[in-house]
């Protein structure tokens, strides 16, 4: 049966999609997270950091000082298990063993191969092949949360990428990322919307954003469709992990917004959601009636 955190789940600040003040930052979750939860959930909660981490691999990769302080893997640790990949660089196969624990396998599998390449591999290389890996590696997740919110992600990217390289006459096979059912029919349909109008209702919504000029008010209605997934996906789940996986990524989007562009105007992302809503209708799954 799952851990009820109710106590922790109510002395949580109340969210909203226009905030433009967080008493509670995303490392503050974290830190009170780890206090409260179970081992297991709080793993949970760390996977969805590994975006973070793969892009922080890459600036190391890269040489950039860019760097993201949410994360689960140090600047620190990613420049040992390089060095230690270095110095192992011929074993065949690898002692897995020599590396911390929390630091998933294809991440390790992928660094040796790179290794062993020699070749600095350009950055938009870089995060498809790892993103790619990533994405093939969460399905394996026992948490049903976890895998249904990244192959939401990745169909949002996998979608945007295809309608964007068609556009422009670019072919887009070896960008799209991980692989299943969704990226086998963007790679095969030459139909207009891909073949996929009929069977995956998002589409017109996401073909529709990709469409908006204005970049900020595309990057923010992207949010308000996520922000409308969570809602929909964690309504019934009230004080177990659902609910504080999906309070986290919405504690993501605010801050990404407040810390990068406090003078677009936090209140233009609550009117993209409410014409998202009002002119948007969820799968059936998703459909509150049906849970």
């Amino acid at each position: 049966m799952a851990t009820e955190y109710y106590y922790f789940v109510t002395g949580l600040p109340a969210q909203s999609a226009d905030d433009t003040k967080l008493l509670l930052t995303p490392l503050m979750f974290l830190h009170a997270a780890e206090e409260h939860l179970d081992e297991s959930d709080f793993d949970l909660l760390e996977l969805l950091l590994m975006p973070n981490d793969i892009t922080n691999l890459v600036h190391i990769l890269h040489d950039k000082d860019q760097w993201s302080d949410e994360n689960t893997v140090s600047r620190e640790e990613w420049e040992e298990v390089l060095a230690l990949l270095k110095e192992h660089v011929d074993s065949n196969p690898l002692n897995k063993k020599l590396f911390k624990k929390h630091i998933p396998p294809f991440m390790i599998d992928y660094l040796h191969e790179y290794v062993k390449s020699g070749e600095l591999k350009a950055e938009n290389v870089l995060y498809q092949e790892l993103f790619s890996r990533f994405y093939d590696w969460i399905k394996t997740s026992n948490n049903d949360f976890i895998k249904e919110w990244f192959r939401f992600d990745s169909d949002i990217r996998n979608i945007t990428i295809a309608i964007n390289c068609r556009k422009h006459g670019i072919s887009y096979h070896d960008q799209l990322i991980g692989n299943n059912d969704l990226t086998e029919k963007l790679i095969k349909s030459t139909a207009g919307d891909f073949g996929l109008g009929g069977e995956y209702p998002m589409f017109e919504t996401i073909s529709r954003l990709n469409d908006q000029p204005d970049i900020i008010e595309k990057e923010k209605g992207f949010d308000a469709l996520r922000w409308k997934w969570i809602d929909n996906r964690t309504f019934f789940d009230y004080f177990t992990i659902p609910r504080i996986l999906g309070y986290f990524l919405k504690l993501q989007i605010v801050y990404r917004w407040i810390h990068l562009s406090q003078s677009v105007g936090e209140k233009r992302f609550n009117q993209v959601l409410h014409d998202l809503e009002t002119s948007f209708e969820f799968p059936e799954e998703f459909a509150l009636n049906k849970r």
